[in-house]
């Protein structure tokens, strides 16, 4: 077996351009971006940045336990939510290159229970590309309530089998954790083994992946993460009755220098053939952003692809962009810690404006994990400081409205304050003041305005005239 060993001992960040020539970026710069994430409480977790597959940049920040006070390392296995799509990608694309199954095959093949008569038209294709216009089992109202009876793919097919799907195959993009499991259902039909098993005997193992196990939170881990979610009254708390079971849309545990494996096993043709590869990164679907369970981007003209992953309490991100032999895995055990972390590492590689955040950011941050948690009031009493004062932090001013307008509640004081984030945004920010206008328009129509409400919705046209929710909303205006 083919294996991709990576010592450990190479893992030290080393104060080097990460790129050579003119403009290149420093790794100082990224040990920079990952050291005030970490001090404003933005991040904990581990970081690897490598070029062509050589370690330029490694830490660990935060804690892997807060109970007993254990700390995150370089090994640490933390929870990747959605970036474990990539591996059900590879693995079929590893049955597609052996000739046991075609991407063209419809759903009926493979799974002839599935209840529906689109199974004779969906494709595995449109499964990997997000088109099937399958949904989220996951809004079904059985799945809270079974959440932790789930333990296998057979587990989740009833709830997907209980959905009808959402529009008709290939009509559009439908980001879809179902599809996801599906694809899973046929791995384990066709290779006849489990999906875990699947994984492990060719993915982990040819890869080198010693520390990657599909696990449930209920099972025992070495070095472990816990993820971690911020109390609205202080503190946080652990994610262990809040995250979801682990599956082929994602949850599999693993550590940077495991994923960094996987990226050379990805780049050195070790688990599937170049011309594969490129089939499964190259998008065939109805949006240019997404291949075959990779997304995809152009970054000042490199090409990126990847995934990202997020559910209760954990965060991560691994970003390859090719072009450049460049690899970036953020992954984190707090609530929305990666992605922003990785954003601005992106950045830095390609020369892009940033910012090291502040604390402002960091309290701005803090609300939109609230928000996300529904402790509506414990967000706006920070979106609201920040928006005090001679000069407000104007997305906690229009994220303030946002809030109460969503929330039907002081709605006079929403209005006063996208009225103020209207004469104080610029013309290119971001919301637009045309969005505030509308969000404007939406306020006064709930306090019975009408005429208020027309004003708004047509400065919102004025500003943007393509706009077609606005349009919408002045067409049903009573």
């Amino acid at each position: 077996m083919k294996s991709l060993p990576l010592a450990l001992a190479t893992l030290l960040a080393i104060s080097s351009p990460l790129f050579a020539g003119e403009g290149a970026v420093r790794v100082q710069d990224i040990d920079a971006l990952v050291a005030r994430h970490a001090a404003l409480d933005m991040f904990s977790g581990s970081v690897i940045v490598a070029d062509h597959g050589k370690v330029a940049y490694a830490g660990a920040y935060g804690q892997a336990n807060k109970d007993h006070r254990i700390p995150n390392r370089l090994d640490t296995s933390y929870n990747i939510g959605s970036v474990g799509k990539i591996f059900t990608a590879v693995a079929i694309m590893q049955l597609a290159e052996a000739g046991k199954l075609r991407l063209d095959d419809t759903l009926a093949k493979y799974l002839p229970d599935y209840p529906f008569p689109e199974k004779d038209a969906i494709t595995i294709r449109q499964l990997l590309n997000h088109s099937s216009g399958l949904g989220d089992y996951m809004e079904q109202d059985d799945y809270k309530r079974r959440m932790r009876e789930i333990h296998t793919i057979a587990d989740i097919l009833p709830l997907i089998y209980a959905q009808k799907p959402l529009f008709p195959p290939g009509e559009r993009f439908g980001y879809s954790n179902s599809g996801m499991v599906v694809l899973g259902a046929i791995v384990e039909k066709v290779s006849g083994l489990s999906y875990p098993d699947y994984l492990q005997r060719h993915i982990f193992g040819p890869a080198g992946m010693r520390d990657s196990h599909l696990a449930q939170e209920d099972d025992l881990l070495a070095n472990r993460a816990i993820g971690y979610l911020p109390n609205p009254e202080g503190g946080y708390r652990a994610n262990l009755r809040e995250i979801m079971p682990a599956s082929a849309d994602g949850g599999l545990h693993t550590t940077a220098p495991d994923l960094l494996r996987f990226d050379q096993a990805i780049g050195g043709n070790v688990l599937l053939r170049a011309d594969s590869r490129q089939q499964m990164l190259t998008p065939t679907g109805p949006v240019p952003f997404y291949a075959s369970g990779w997304f995809t981007k152009r970054v000042d003209g490199h090409l990126a692809v990847g995934h990202g992953g997020g559910a209760p309490g954990i965060n991560a991100e691994f970003r390859r962009y090719p072009d450049d032999g460049v690899t970036v895995i953020v992954l984190s055990n707090y609530d929305m810690g990666a992605t922003p972390l990785a954003e601005d590492i992106e950045k830095s590689l390609f020369g892009l404006p940033y910012t090291l955040p502040t604390q402002v950011d960091a309290d701005y941050a803090r609300a939109e994990q609230f928000i996300e948690q529904g402790h509506a009031p414990a967000a706006l009493a920070i979106l609201d400081r920040l928006a005090g004062g001679e000069q407000p932090h104007l997305p906690a001013l229009y994220a303030g409205a946002k809030l109460r307008i969503g929330g039907k509640v002081e709605l006079e004081q929403a209005v006063t304050a996208l009225t103020r984030y209207i004469e104080l945004a610029a013309a290119d920010a971001q919301p637009s003041r045309a969005a505030a206008w509308w969000r404007k328009g939406n306020a006064y129509e709930l306090i019975g305005k009408t005429a208020e409400a027309r004003k708004s919705y047509e400065a919102a046209l004025r500003l943007d005239p393509d706009d077609e929710q606005v349009r919408k909303s002045l067409q049903q205006l009573h």
